[in-house]
């Protein structure tokens, strides 16, 4: 289904302009389809009559410090309203909630301030399978048609529906949730055997936390979207070479990927830390039980985040065994006729100088050796640190508040000598 101006029929999203080539923006003169997982939907809609889309079609940096501001603020003002003309219990304590800061502050900023960068890179992975021909060109309607799929189901008016309405139920019943454990919390108090929420409660549960929500749950959706469309890419007849030097036939490219969701994973990795934090407060654990659950954390976000590129493993896995076969048999071929031309009919090694068989043999035993270091997980070690960097970081307040600085740095020290 081709567009018309940038937009799918019946698209509400806003049109792009074509800009210049550039390395966060590849051409889209070339015949290579656009996938946008952040242009598009109710709520970019919702951004874009408010002023927060630029003429760009995305996001401004601003709408994500505004937003956050709403939602850090209003339960803060209501706090302060009713301590000064209200009778309910003192709400001080959310000053000093760090999962609040976390929340409404750290991770909203974040996850609506990176979705620029990560659309520059799903437009630059699916541009690089059209510009390497790693989709032939009897193929790019196929390839048109998944991207087609993946564009609408990003902004799907059902999916942030579904979204809105779940967190709006969940956001409630978790508001309550905090009231009803914690005797001081901000949320509210226990009434009588039932929740009271607070002022600064009620304004949580119906904007500030609902607004966090969906944004988490907007990008788990974009998640499903890509890992959909990797898994339906990966069925396509690719034109793979077993002898790129990318040690993955041609697919390297798609280690950059994880880097598009290392904002996401830096948002909820301070939630857990924040929320961590809290329990800690209250609830004495052991060094070596708090680094378990750490360390489970971030090989959760690993496992999570690089695991649709093992959908490439049966492709992958394929080629590496028909070009050990093929080159094998080519090698053998070539090296047995170089031993009966060279060994065993008694000529002179000095005319090697002038002939390209010993060229030809080192050639081919090095095409062997790289058919051979095919990785069948298109995943380099940069985009491990991303990964380890983004859920690790924010977890560091919680190693720092067990661990003093200097005891820390002297446990690494020892470690490295």
């Amino acid at each position: 289904m081709p567009r018309v101006d940038g937009l799918w029929p019946g698209d509400t999203r806003v049109s792009r302009p074509i800009r210049n080539p550039s390395p966060m923006q590849p051409d889209e003169s070339h015949s290579a389809p656009r996938l946008s997982l952040v242009v598009g939907g109710p709520f970019h809609d919702l951004l874009h009559r408010f002023g927060g889309i630029a003429d760009d079609g995305l996001p401004r940096p601003e709408a994500a410090f505004l937003l956050a501001a709403i939602a850090w603020t209003l339960p803060a003002l209501f706090v302060v309203a009713e301590a000064t003309f209200g009778d309910g219990p003192s709400g001080w304590s959310f000053f000093g909630d760090a999962t609040a800061y976390s929340r409404y502050l750290i991770a909203i900023v974040v996850m609506i301030g990176t979705e620029r960068y990560a659309e520059a890179r799903f437009a630059l992975l699916i541009h690089q399978f059209r510009a390497a021909r790693i989709v032939s060109d009897a193929h790019a309607q196929s390839l048109q048609d998944a991207v087609a799929v993946g564009d609408r189901r990003s902004s799907s008016r059902v999916a942030e529906l579904v979204i809105l309405l779940f967190v709006l139920g969940f956001a409630g019943w978790s508001t309550r949730y905090a009231a009803e454990i914690v005797p001081t919390a901000w949320e509210g108090r226990i009434v009588d055997g039932a929740v009271s929420l607070s002022w600064a409660g009620w304004s949580a549960s119906l904007v500030s936390s609902p607004l966090f929500l969906f944004l988490i749950l907007r990008w788990c959706w974009r998640f499903v979207v890509w890992t959909i469309l990797l898994f339906r890419l990966s069925r396509l007849p690719l034109a793979l070479s077993p002898l790129h030097p990318d040690r993955c036939a041609g697919l390297g490219f798609l280690s950059i990927y994880p880097s598009i969701f290392t904002g996401f994973v830096f948002a909820a990795s301070s939630v857990i830390a924040a929320t961590v934090l809290k329990e800690l407060t209250g609830v004495e654990l052991s060094s070596e039980s708090i680094g378990g659950m750490l360390a489970g954390w971030i090989a959760i976000m690993l496992i999570l985040f690089l695991g649709p590129l093992f959908v490439f493993v049966p492709v992958l896995r394929e080629i590496r065994e028909r070009a050990l076969l093929d080159y094998g048999r080519l090698t053998h071929q070539h090296h047995t006729a170089f031993q009966l031309k060279w060994l065993e009919s008694g000529r002179d090694g000095a005319d090697l100088f002038v002939c390209s068989d010993a060229s030809s043999l080192s050639d081919l035993t090095s095409s062997v050796a790289l058919i051979q270091e095919i990785r069948v997980v298109p995943i380099d070690r940069f985009a491990l640190i991303q990964l380890i960097a983004a859920a690790g970081l924010p977890l560091m307040a919680v190693v720092l508040s067990q661990i003093p600085m200097s005891e820390l740095a002297k446990r690494l020290l020892f470690g490295i000598l």
